[in-house]
C-alpha cells in the first residue's frame, strides 16, 4: 500500500492528436498519454497535429480510459514511469527505452581492429590524412566554452525540432567527474566531447562541434573524437567503451554510425531515460502503422535484451537483393532478434540470418503489439 499511494492523486494528461502522416501524408491519429515523445512525434506526423481531445486521468484509471479511446487512434503512445507502468498498465504493449547506449570492447590494436571493420577503417585512416589531434581539459573556464560553443550548437543542429537540450547545470555535474576531449587542427579546437572514466569503463557522454558546423562535420571531426577516445581507453587500461545514447531505431543516423564500432547495446542511465519508457500499442499493424515502422524501425526491450522491429516498404520491390541491401544497412550487434515484417511471401534466394524472423504482414494484420510478441519467438524463416 505504500508503493501506491503516491500515485492516488496523481493525474496523467491523455489527449487525442490528428495530423498528416510523416510517410505518406493521409492523416492519421496518435493517442498520446503521459509526456508526449519527441521522437514519436516527429517521426509519426509530417507536422504539428491538433489536438482533437484532451483530459487528465488518475493513473489508476489510465489503462481504462486507453481501452476507450483506442478505437479512434492508429497508434497509442504512453511515456510514463516504470513503476507506473508496472503497476497499472497492461503487460501487452511494446517497451521502447527512450534512449539506447552502443558500446564496444577497446580494442587492443587499432590497425588490426580496422582491418576487421571495413566502415571503421576509412575513418581510421580520414583523421591520420588531416591530421587531427586530441586535447585533454579539466579546466573550469573550457567548459562554458563547451556548452555554449560546442554542445549546443550541435545538438540544436542535429535533432532541429527534437532538440531537447540538457540543463547547463546536469552537464557541469558531469564535467565535475571527468573531463572534455577536444579534437584539434592546427591549433583550432574543432570538436569536443564529455567524457568520464570509472574503473575500467570509459564513458563519452555528450558530443558537440564547433558551432554546430555540419562542414566539420563531413570533414571527419566527430571520428577524430571515436578514434582518440579508443586511444585514450586503452592507455588508460579500460576495456569498454561506452559511446553515449541514440535514439531507439535502426534508421537513426546516429545510431547508424555509431553500429560500425559497436559490440552490443545497453540501457542509458540518465535521469529520465533510464526511469521512463515509452510504450506502443495499435488495432491495425497494416495501414499507417506498417508506413511508420517502414520508416522508423524501433529498437525495443525483450526480455533481458534488445530487439528490433522493422516493416519491409511496401513501394520497394521484394526481392532477394533489395531484402539483402536493407539488412545489411540496418543490421547491428546486440539484438537478440530483429523481426521483419514482409508485404508478401520471402522472396526465393534470401538467406536468412540467424538472428532474422521473416514475417508476412497478411498474418499479423490484425494482430496488435501482444502479438508481435508471441511472433517474434519462432522461427519464420523460409
Amino acid at each position: 500500500m505504500r508503493i501506491v499511494l503516491p500515485f492516488i492523486r496523481w493525474r496523467v494528461p491523455v489527449v487525442l492528436l490528428r495530423g498528416p502522416a510523416r510517410a505518406s501524408g493521409r492523416e492519421v491519429v496518435l493517442l498520446s498519454a503521459g509526456r508526449r515523445s519527441a521522437f514519436i512525434m516527429d517521426h509519426f506526423f509530417a507536422q504539428e497535429p491538433t489536438v482533437v481531445r484532451r483530459t487528465r486521468v488518475p493513473v489508476w484509471r489510465l489503462q481504462r480510459l486507453l481501452n476507450e479511446w483506442r478505437s479512434a487512434a492508429d497508434l497509442v503512445d504512453v511515456e510514463i514511469d516504470r513503476v507506473s507502468a508496472r503497476l497499472f498498465l497492461d503487460t501487452r504493449y511494446l517497451a521502447v527505452p527512450q534512449w539506447i547506449i552502443s558500446w564496444m570492447k577497446v580494442p587492443e590494436d587499432m590497425q588490426a581492429f580496422g582491418r576487421t571493420h571495413r566502415n571503421a577503417r576509412a575513418d581510421i585512416r580520414r583523421i591520420r590524412i588531416k591530421n587531427f589531434e586530441c586535447q585533454w581539459s579539466r579546466e573550469a573556464k573550457d567548459f562554458d566554452l563547451f556548452y555554449e560553443r560546442f554542445f549546443r550548437p550541435y545538438v540544436t543542429a542535429r535533432h532541429g525540432g527534437m532538440t531537447q537540450v540538457s540543463p547547463r547545470w546536469m552537464m557541469r555535474l558531469l564535467f565535475k567527474q571527468g573531463m572534455i576531449q577536444w579534437v584539434v587542427h592546427n591549433g583550432e579546437r574543432l570538436a569536443g566531447g564529455l567524457v568520464t572514466v570509472k574503473g575500467t569503463l570509459f564513458s563519452k557522454r555528450v558530443n558537440g562541434v564547433l558551432d554546430g558546423r555540419m562542414d566539420l562535420m563531413r570533414e571527419g571531426v566527430l571520428s577524430a573524437l571515436y578514434v582518440h577516445a579508443m586511444l585514450e581507453a586503452h592507455r588508460l587500461g579500460c576495456t569498454e567503451l561506452r559511446m553515449g545514447g541514440s535514439l531507439p531505431s535502426l534508421h537513426d543516423g546516429v545510431f547508424r554510425y555509431k553500429s560500425k564500432w559497436a559490440t552490443g547495446l545497453r540501457s542509458h542511465d540518465g535521469f529520465i531515460s533510464a526511469n521512463c519508457v515509452t510504450l506502443l500499442d495499435w488495432n491495425r499493424l497494416e495501414g499507417p502503422v506498417a508506413e511508420f515502422l517502414s520508416q522508423t524501425s524501433l529498437i525495443h526491450h525483450d526480455q533481458d535484451g534488445y530487439s528490433a522491429l522493422w516493416v519491409f516498404p511496401h513501394d520497394e520491390p521484394l526481392t532477394a537483393e533489395t531484402l539483402q541491401q536493407h539488412y545489411i544497412r540496418l543490421k547491428t550487434a546486440g539484438l537478440r532478434r530483429f523481426l521483419i515484417l514482409l508485404p508478401g511471401a520471402v522472396p526465393e534466394g534470401f538467406v536468412c540470418p540467424p538472428e532474422v524472423r521473416l514475417i508476412g504482414l497478411a498474418e499479423v494484420g490484425e494482430v496488435g503489439t501482444g502479438g508481435i510478441h508471441c511472433l517474434g519467438n519462432p522461427s519464420h524463416c523460409a
